[in-house]
């Protein structure tokens, strides 16, 4: 009986330590995403206030780019017939159109760092890949070849600038998962009732077990707080639309977004 007794009670006392053990490790697990998180979000401020300070730097520049272009513009008017001749024609034609191109980034930039304020406007989805593809560009140009197929025609009443932000997510994530060098394809079509849009890429997959979460918030399967995608699905929602995600391991991704057509 007493020696029944004394097997109980160590047995009670092992659960004990155990229920502690298991305790304080979950305790420990959950401290450490706790400052995980924490950093991450500290993270996210700092990119938020560099984000402010880039697009203020970006409207400065804005200003005198302006006023390059339009003396770019009507130097030709100043040339000598011996100029004629030369180079300097041809010279000042490629600093003008290269003034226009950064004049187009610049534009697009602003565009996308202000503040979105839900209002919709009937657009061009092939307009908004442009500007999507124009301010992604310095990142995709060294992973990957793009390539474009625009077959819609219709335009879809959205908030450009949150559509944008859907658009690059994707793209940014599509180059993120290239390893060394591969392909963004970008294609647009319609039927009767809506516009899908396609973003694939040539990157390394999403497995079977994880593509059902990644729409999940603070969910990731790369180094990031997880917000992206599950903000984007639910941009797309509000607009009466979905997004779709096909993946294959070690071939790519491809992500389907279906917007309304407008009535």
């Amino acid at each position: 009986m007493i020696v029944g007794m004394v097997i109980l009670f160590i047995i009670l006392i092992g659960y004990i330590i155990l229920s502690h053990f298991l305790w304080w490790r979950s305790r420990k697990k959950w401290l450490e995403r706790l400052k995980e998180d924490e950093n991450q979000l500290v993270q996210m401020e700092k990119m938020a206030t560099l984000g402010s300070l880039c697009a203020g730097i970006v409207h400065e520049i804005n200003n005198p780019l302006t006023f390059l272009i339009a003396n770019l513009s009507v130097l030709p008017n100043y040339i000598t017939k011996e100029d004629k001749k030369t180079e300097v024609p041809q010279i000042l034609e490629e600093c003008l159109e290269g003034a226009q191109r950064i004049k187009k980034i610049v534009m697009d930039v602003l565009s996308l760092s202000r503040h979105s304020q839900g209002k919709k406007e009937l657009i061009d989805v092939n307009q908004i890949l442009e500007t999507t593809l124009r301010i992604a560009w310095n990142k995709i140009k060294y992973k990957a070849v793009v390539v474009k197929d625009y077959k819609a025609r219709s335009k879809v009443f959205v908030d450009p600038i949150q559509i944008s932000q859907v658009f690059l997510n994707i793209i940014m994530n599509g180059v993120q998962a290239i390893e060394d060098r591969g392909t963004i394809s970008v294609s647009s079509f319609e039927d009767e009732e809506f516009v899908y849009v396609k973003i694939s890429d040539t990157g390394c997959g999403i497995p079977p077990n994880k593509i059902n979460k990644i729409f999940v918030p603070f969910y990731s399967t790369k180094k990031g707080i997880g917000l992206g995608l599950a903000i984007g699905n639910n941009i797309i929602k509000k607009h009466g639309g979905k997004i779709k995600v096909e993946s294959k391991v070690g071939e790519g991704t491809t992500f389907t977004v279906q917007l309304p057509l407008s009535k």
